[in-house]
C-alpha cells in the first residue's frame, strides 16, 4: 500500500493549505512553505527509478479525482475569503496569493492534466472542466493534438529552441497556442458544415465553462475575490506551466517529426517531484503513450535528464544561468543521444543560436562531468 499512500501527499497538501488560508495570519504561508520545503529537500535527493504497484488502479484514480475537486474547492474558498476581507494585512494577502499560486500549479494542474489524457469519458470530462483552473479551457486541443504530435519541432508552440530565453518563449507560446487552437477548432466546425457559434463546437462550450467559472467566483467572492482568484490562475498554474514546458524539450531536435523517442525529452526523476507532478516529469513514458495512466509509466535511467525540477524553474528565470546549465547537457545529448541526422540538425541550431563552440569535437569526459547529477 506504500505506493498508494505516496500520492495521498497531494490532497494532504491542499488540505493543509486550505487550513492555513482559513486560519489566516501567518498560517496563510503554510501551503507555500510546505511546497517550497519539499521541493528544496527533493533537489538534494537521488533519482527514483522505482515502478509503482498497479494492483488497485481505482485507488490512484480516486486520489487524482479528489485532487481535482479539492483544487476547485480551494480556489472557491480563496475567492470567498478575499470577498469577506479575511486577509487583513499586505503580508497575509501576499502569503495567501503565493500559497494559491504554487498549490494550484504543483498539485492541481498535474491532476487535471492526468484526467484529460484518459480514455475513460468521466475522467476526461473532469480534466476538461478542471482546465478552467489554469484559465485555459483550450489546453487539451493544443496539448494533445499539437504538442504530442509535433514534439521538438517548430510546429509545436510549447517547444523552445537553442538560444531562446524564457521570456521570448512565453510571448511565442501564448500567441502560438491561441492561434493553433483556433485554427484546429475552425477546421473541425468548417469540416462539419457548422456555423462558428454553433453550441456543438468545442470552442463555444469551452468559452461557456470559463465564463461560468468566473461568474461563480464573482458570486462567491465578489469582484475582488473573482479578480484575485483569476489572477492566481493566470500568474500561477498558467504562467508556471509554460515555464515548465520551456524546460521539458529545450533545444532538442528530431530527424523523424511525428515519431517520438525517449531521447526527445528531458526528465526529472527525483522522488517527491514524481509524486507531486503525478509522474509528468517522467516525461518520456508519457510521450510514448499519452493515454497510459501515471502509475503505469516506467522511469528511463538511460534517457536525457536535467537537474531537479525546482532548480530548473529557478535557473530559467535568469537566462545566463540557464544557458550555463543547459549548454553542456545539449553537447552531451548531441554526442551521446542524437542520430547522425539529428547531429547535423543540432549543428545548424548551434550556429543559429551563436553556440558554434558546441560543434567542435566534444571532450566527452569533461561533458559527462559537467552534466553529472
Amino acid at each position: 500500500m506504500k505506493d498508494y499512500l505516496r500520492y495521498m501527499l497531494n490532497p494532504a497538501i491542499l488540505l493543509a493549505s486550505a487550513y492555513g488560508l482559513y486560519e489566516g495570519g501567518s498560517f496563510v504561508w503554510l501551503g507555500f512553505a510546505v511546497l517550497i520545503g519539499i521541493l528544496s529537500f527533493d533537489s538534494f535527493l537521488s533519482a527514483d527509478y522505482g515502478l509503482r504497484d498497479q494492483r488497485f488502479p481505482w485507488l490512484y484514480d480516486t486520489i487524482v479525482a479528489v485532487q481535482v475537486l479539492a483544487g476547485f474547492g480551494q480556489i472557491f474558498m480563496y475567492a470567498s475569503l478575499v470577498g469577506q476581507h479575511h486577509f487583513q494585512s499586505t503580508t497575509e494577502h501576499v502569503g495567501a496569493f503565493l500559497t494559491m499560486m504554487f498549490t494550484q500549479f504543483i498539485v492541481s494542474a498535474p491532476a487535471l492534466h492526468e484526467m484529460f489524457h484518459r480514455e475513460n469519458l468521466a475522467h476526461r470530462w473532469l480534466g476538461r472542466l478542471g482546465m478552467v483552473m489554469i484559465f485555459d479551457p483550450w489546453r487539451e486541443i493544443t496539448h494533445v493534438v499539437t504538442h504530442h504530435v509535433h514534439t521538438v519541432t517548430p510546429d509545436d508552440p510549447d517547444y523552445a529552441w537553442r538560444g531562446q530565453n524564457l521570456y521570448s518563449h512565453l510571448v511565442r507560446t501564448f500567441k502560438g497556442q491561441v492561434r493553433e487552437s483556433f485554427a484546429l477548432e475552425k477546421q473541425m466546425w468548417t469540416k462539419r458544415g457548422r456555423k462558428a457559434l454553433d453550441p456543438r463546437n468545442a470552442w463555444v462550450w469551452r468559452v461557456g465553462i470559463l465564463i461560468a467559472f468566473v461568474a461563480l467566483l464573482a458570486a462567491i467572492g465578489g469582484p475582488k475575490g473573482a479578480f484575485l482568484a483569476v489572477l492566481v490562475c493566470l500568474v500561477g498554474p498558467r504562467l508556471l506551466l509554460e515555464m515548465f514546458n520551456y524546460t521539458q524539450h529545450y533545444g532538442l531536435v528530431t530527424a523523424t517529426p511525428g515519431r517520438f523517442d525517449e531521447r526527445h525529452t528531458w526528465n526529472h526523476l527525483t522522488p517527491f517531484v514524481r509524486i507531486l507532478a503525478l509522474e509528468i516529469t517522467n516525461h518520456a513514458g508519457h510521450h510514448e503513450d499519452s493515454y497510459k495512466p501515471f502509475y503505469a509509466l516506467r522511469p528511463r535511467p538511460t534517457g536525457p535528464q536535467q537537474p531537479p525540477f525546482f532548480i530548473c524553474l529557478l535557473l530559467s528565470l535568469v537566462p545566463p544561468l540557464w544557458y550555463m546549465m543547459i549548454r553542456p547537457r545539449l553537447a552531451h545529448w548531441d554526442a551521446c543521444y542524437a542520430t547522425p541526422q539529428e547531429r547535423e540538425l543540432a549543428e545548424v541550431e548551434n550556429e543559429r543560436a551563436g553556440w558554434s563552440d558546441l560543434n567542435h569535437k566534444p571532450d566527452l569526459a569533461r561533458i559527462r562531468l559537467a552534466v553529472a547529477p
